[in-house]
């Protein structure tokens, strides 16, 4: 049974970039010493967008029990992955920056870009509640030193 497995899978890391250019990503695979793969398809969730680093483990399915017949279905990357999540968490996570998108399990959205800017490009952020900075909040405070003419407001109050 052991062999059997090892003709349909193969569990290997990847030795340069991944390739987008084309209709699907390509990465080149090691799976040992002696055997190099190169153009191996990676097949992914539709939505998702990921470019495994170089060093990323991958999970390869063999279909006809050959190795050049093979798609990467699966890859992940030791040093890069996200260890916090807790049971029932999901999100999106960028190890080699460090930006995390993360759906907790209390039912908050908790993202940290490790830039510490969000970029909306080309649209609009509405917030049903209310929007705070430093305590302040957006929909709901007044200014001081208002005075006639052209003269500015002081800063934001609570």
């Amino acid at each position: 049974m052991n062999r059997i497995y090892r003709w349909l899978f193969g569990r290997g890391r990847t030795t340069l970039p991944a390739r987008d250019g084309g209709a699907v990503q390509t990465v080149q695979v090691r799976l040992s010493p002696q055997e190099l793969l190169d153009d191996r398809s990676v097949i992914i969730a539709y939505g998702l967008i990921s470019s495994p680093p170089v060093g990323a483990d991958v999970l390869l399915v063999c279909g006809s029990g050959d190795r050049s017949d093979s798609v990467v279905i699966a890859h992940n990357h030791q040093q890069y992955r996200y260890t916090a999540a807790q049971p029932g968490e999901a999100g999106l996570h960028n190890g080699v920056c460090g930006s995390t998108i993360l759906l907790k399990a209390n039912g908050d959205v908790y993202i940290k870009p490790a830039s510490g800017r969000v970029v909306v490009d080309g649209g609009a952020v509405t917030a049903d509640d209310f929007i705070t900075t430093s305590g302040v909040k957006l929909s709901d405070h007044t200014h001081g030193g208002v005075q006639k003419g052209g003269d500015k407001t002081a800063g934001p109050q609570g």
